[in-house]
């Protein structure tokens, strides 16, 4: 007679099909979970990180809340750099000068960006204006024959609401259509010229 096979032992510590299935769902679950974790502290961190910079702001609500202008004489002294005193073709400036200027050449209309910016240094702050292609080529042509010109002739004003806020010296013509209004100008001070000019 021949004996019965005896069964198999009993597995006690070995997982079922099913048990592996479930323990592999979950241990990439848990993966998937780390991961997006780890993405998400990444982004958090980098915004951080990132230097407060504000953005851009829309073109200047009117054609004539800034200006550019020749100027024909800069004189020292007269003006109160708190209050400007636009007097047909005088204009006072923010350095206390009293600017004697042309006519308008180009004005806020073919701005259609104003944004204010640290400057490469991260000295100071300074406004980025874009002009529009018409803008550009008038802005390009004004600077090419100012360049041609001896001080203070050579000068171009910035105009912002009756007030020069800078009048630089032009010594080359500036194509592109961006621009910069530069100087030792604050954060608060920058957003406050762009929200003047935009406002």
């Amino acid at each position: 007679m021949a004996q019965p096979t005896p069964p198999p032992p009993p597995s006690y510590g070995a997982p079922s099909q099913r048990g592996r299935g479930l323990l592999v769902l979950v241990g990439v679950l848990v993966l998937v979970l780390v991961a997006v974790l780890a993405v998400g502290t990444v982004i958090v961190v980098r915004r951080l990180n990132e230097p407060d910079t504000p953005s851009a702001v829309t073109k200047p609500a009117t054609p004539d809340a800034v200006q550019f202008r020749r100027v024909l004489k800069a004189e020292a002294g007269g003006c109160s750099s708190a209050s400007p005193t636009p007097s047909g073709s005088t204009v006072c400036g923010l350095d206390g000068y009293n600017y004697v200027l042309g006519k308008v050449e180009l004005d806020g209309s073919h701005i259609i960006e104003v944004e204010p910016a640290q400057s490469p240094d991260n000295a100071t702050w300074l406004i980025n204006l874009t002009f529009d292609d018409e803008g550009a080529k008038t802005f390009g042509s004004l600077t090419a024959d100012l360049a041609t010109k001896q001080t203070p002739l050579n000068q171009i004003a910035i105009v912002v609401r009756g007030q020069v806020v800078a009048a630089p010296a032009v010594m080359s013509a500036i194509p592109g259509g961006k621009i910069q209004i530069a100087g030792t100008y604050t954060k608060d001070e920058a957003e406050k010229l762009a929200a003047q000019i935009t406002g």
